[in-house]
C-alpha cells in the first residue's frame, strides 16, 4: 500500500517566550521599524482568524490531492501564528500601549461588517491578496537582512512566520484558482486585500509612535521615509509586487524565494539542537 501524501509543508509548534528584557524599540532600536513589525504583531491574530475561517469553508469542496493538503496544513501553519504573535500583547500591554479600542474596530469593520458583506469567493480572493502582501514582506523582511538588528526572541519569532509565509504562499490562491478562474475576483480581491492591508498598518504604526511621543520627531520621520523609500524602500517594493499580482499568468511559485525559508529553517533547527 503506497503511504498516504503529505502536505508540502509540516505544522510546526515552536513555543516562542517573550521575557521582560524585550525593550520598547526591540528591533535595532528603530522605532519606527519596531513598531511597523508591532503593528502586525497586534493585526496578525485576527487576520490569521479570517485567513483559516475562509479556507476552512473551502476545504471539504476541494478535490482530493496536493491543494487540499496544502489548505489543511496552511490552516495549521496559521493557527500557530495567531497564537504566537498574541503572547507578545502581554510585553505591550505591560510596556504601557493601549491599542484594544483599535483592534476593537478592526474586528467590527473587517470581519462584523465587510466578510459579511462578500460573497464566499469574494472573501477568498482578498485572503489570497492578503496572502501576497504577507509573503512580499517575508522575502523583504529575510532578504534584506531587516530583523538582524532585533532583539534574539523577537528575531526568532519574525523570522519563523516569514519563513513560513514564503513555504506556503501558494496555499490560498490555489484554493482561490480551484475555486474561481475569474481573473477580476481575483484582482478586485488584491484591491479589498491592498486597502486593508496598508490602512491598518498605517494607522497602528502610527498609534504605537503617537504613544511613544515621538511621532512627530525629526528622528522618527527620517526613519519611515528611509524605510518606505529609500534605504528599505518598503513602499515601492509592494506596489511592483501588487503589480506583478495584477498579470493573467501570475502565481506565487513564480517568486523565487523558497531557499529564504530553508535558511531560516536550517538556523533555527540548529539552535534548537544546541540548546537541548
Amino acid at each position: 500500500m503506497n503511504p498516504k501524501p503529505t502536505a508540502d509543508y509540516p505544522v510546526r509548534k515552536p513555543k516562542f517566550q517573550f521575557s521582560d528584557s524585550v525593550p520598547k524599540h526591540w528591533c535595532g532600536g528603530n522605532a519606527s521599524l519596531t513598531h511597523v513589525l508591532n503593528a502586525w504583531t497586534i493585526l496578525f491574530p485576527e487576520g490569521e482568524k479570517y485567513f483559516i475561517r475562509t479556507v476552512q469553508k473551502y476545504v471539504p469542496r476541494l478535490k482530493e490531492g496536493q491543494v487540499k493538503r496544502n489548505a489543511i496544513a496552511f490552516v495549521g501553519q496559521e493557527a500557530q501564528h495567531a497564537g504566537e504573535h498574541r503572547k507578545f500583547w502581554r510585553n505591550l500591554k505591560e510596556q504601557g500601549y493601549k491599542f484594544e479600542g483599535f483592534m476593537n474596530f478592526v474586528v467590527w469593520f473587517a470581519f462584523d461588517l465587510l466578510e459579511r458583506i462578500f460573497s464566499e469567493r469574494m472573501n477568498m480572493a482578498a485572503v489570497a491578496g492578503l496572502e501576497h502582501y504577507t509573503s512580499l514582506v517575508a522575502d523583504l523582511g529575510l532578504r534584506s537582512g531587516l530583523l538582524k538588528p532585533a532583539h534574539p526572541e523577537m528575531r526568532r519569532l519574525f523570522e519563523w512566520h516569514a519563513a513560513e509565509e514564503l513555504e506556503h504562499k501558494s496555499a490560498a490562491f490555489d484554493v482561490l484558482k480551484e475555486v474561481t478562474e475569474s481573473y477580476w475576483i481575483r484582482v478586485t480581491g488584491m484591491c479589498i486585500a491592498s486597502g486593508i492591508f496598508f490602512t491598518f498598518t498605517l494607522v497602528a504604526v502610527l498609534i504605537f509612535l503617537w504613544q511613544d511621543g515621538i511621532l512627530f520627531r525629526f528622528k522618527t520621520q527620517k526613519e519611515l521615509f528611509r524605510l518606505l523609500f529609500t534605504k528599505e524602500k518598503v513602499l515601492p517594493l509592494t506596489i511592483a509586487a501588487a503589480f506583478r499580482y495584477f498579470r493573467f499568468s501570475f502565481h506565487p511559485d513564480q517568486e523565487d524565494n523558497l531557499h529564504l525559508a530553508e535558511e531560516i529553517f536550517s538556523q533555527q533547527e540548529h539552535q534548537y539542537r544546541e540548546a537541548i
